[in-house]
């Protein structure tokens, strides 16, 4: 059944096309930040919303995982700039969100990559 269900999808959403249509002018002007942003989906994602033209954070645990991906993204002419935090630390997170306005004016998208659970429990009763 799945298998139908994701081959249906395939044939649908290939007409389209859609992993190939950039239009780097349709997020002109945005500011985007993207957590855990300095390899995997994350990296894709700030890649994606650099080439469609927004000005990208990127963020990551460890300094030197940040300074690897700003550079990969700025050699492909993308406009980002990268920030070490911990989104379990609420300084970080606040130094994460101060770069980004105080170098582009403002966070027009958030993208939440990080998968940080600190406690055991339900999400609703947790301190921060």
């Amino acid at each position: 059944m799945l298998r139908a269900i994701t081959q249906s999808a395939i044939v649908t959403m290939g007409s389209r096309n859609l992993c190939s249509n950039v239009n780097p002018s349709r997020l002109q002007g945005k500011v985007a930040v993207v957590t855990a942003s300095t390899d995997g989906i994350g990296f894709a994602i700030a890649e994606r919303l650099g080439r469609e033209g927004a000005k990208v954070v990127v963020s990551s645990r460890k300094e030197q995982n940040v300074k690897k991906a700003v550079d990969q993204l700025k050699s492909a002419g993308l406009d980002v700039t990268g920030v070490k935090c911990h989104v379990a630390n609420a300084a970080d997170r606040k130094a994460l969100f101060e770069t980004a306005v105080k170098q582009y004016g403002g966070i027009d998208i958030l993208v939440s990559n990080a998968a940080v659970n600190p406690e055991v429990g339900a999400v609703l009763d947790a301190s921060e």
